[in-house]
C-alpha cells in the first residue's frame, strides 16, 4: 500500500513547476530541475537520499536540505541502469563516500549501541528538486523559496512513511515542518534545539539536528541523537 502511495506523490510531485524558472530577490538564476517528470530517472538513483522504496516501513525518517547537483544523481543513475540488479543499487549505495553519509551513520550507530545504521532510516530532503550546475554550496538555489514551494510534498512523504521519530538536519528541514505542523522555532537552530530538544507532533516527534558536518562537538550532537530511542 505504502509503495503505492509513494508512487502516486511521485507522479504529482513531477507536475510541480514552481522552482523549474527560480529566480531570487536579485535576480540570480536559481532555477532547480524536476527529477519527478520522469519516474524511470527518480526511481533508479542509487544513493542514501533516493533509496525510498526499500525503507517505506522505518520507524525513523531524516530530512537533509536538498539533493546536490542533478549531474551527480545522473551519473549514478547511469552506473545503476548499466546493471539494473539489486546487487548493483546496494554496491552502489555503499561506495557512496560522502563526509555527509559517513557522520550520519556513525552518530546513528554510536548513539544507538551499533542497534541500528543508516539502512534502516527513510532518508529524503526539504527541497525535492536537483540543483543545475556542479556545486553543493553557493547562490545556486533559494533555500527559503524552494523549501516553501516543497512543503507541502515533504509533508505527504511524512504522510505515507508514517515515522515515530523525524530528524531534521540543519535549519530548513525543521522551518518546512514548522509551517507544515504549525509549531514555533526560533530564529536559529541553536536557540531552538536548546529551547525545543524534542517536538511532538501527532503520533510522532521530531528532533532537530546539526548538520552533521557543523563545527559543533560530537558529544553535543550525539545528546540529540541519544533522544531517539526511547521513541523506537
Amino acid at each position: 500500500m505504502k509503495n503505492k502511495l509513494f508512487n502516486l506523490l511521485l507522479e504529482e510531485m513531477g507536475t510541480c513547476q514552481k522552482c523549474i524558472n527560480l529566480r531570487n530577490k536579485s535576480g540570480r538564476d536559481c532555477s532547480l530541475v524536476n527529477i519527478y517528470n520522469n519516474l524511470t530517472f527518480s526511481k533508479n538513483i542509487p544513493s542514501i537520499w533516493t533509496d525510498w522504496f526499500n525503507r517505506l516501513n522505518s520507524e525513523i525518517m531524516i530530512i537533509g536540505q536538498d539533493w546536490g547537483p542533478y549531474l551527480d544523481m545522473k551519473t549514478l543513475h547511469q552506473l545503476y541502469m548499466q546493471n539494473p540488479t539489486k546487487s548493483n543499487w546496494k554496491n552502489l549505495i555503499e561506495q557512496e563516500k560522502s563526509n555527509t553519509k559517513k557522520q550520519l551513520d556513525y552518530y546513528i550507530k554510536e548513539s544507538s549501541n551499533n542497534s541500528y545504521s543508516l539502512a534502516d532510516i527513510f532518508i529524503t530532503n526539504a527541497i525535492m528538486c536537483a540543483r543545475t550546475g556542479s556545486k553543493y554550496r553557493g547562490d545556486n538555489i533559494d533555500l527559503k523559496k524552494s523549501t516553501d514551494n516543497c512543503s507541502e510534498y515533504l509533508k505527504k512523504q511524512v504522510e505515507v512513511v508514517k515515522p515515530k521519530v523525524i530528524l531534521t538536519l540543519g535549519y530548513y528541514p525543521l522551518y518546512s515542518l514548522s509551517k507544515s505542523y504549525n509549531f514555533i522555532i526560533n530564529k536559529t537552530l541553536k536557540e531552538t534545539i536548546a529551547n525545543y530538544p524534542e517536538i511532538k507532533i501527532n503520533d510522532f516527534t521530531i528532533i532537530p539536528l546539526y548538520h552533521p558536518v557543523a563545527q559543533i562537538k560530537k558529544t553535543e550532537q550525539l545528546k540529540q541523537y541519544k533522544r531517539i530511542w526511547k521513541y523506537v
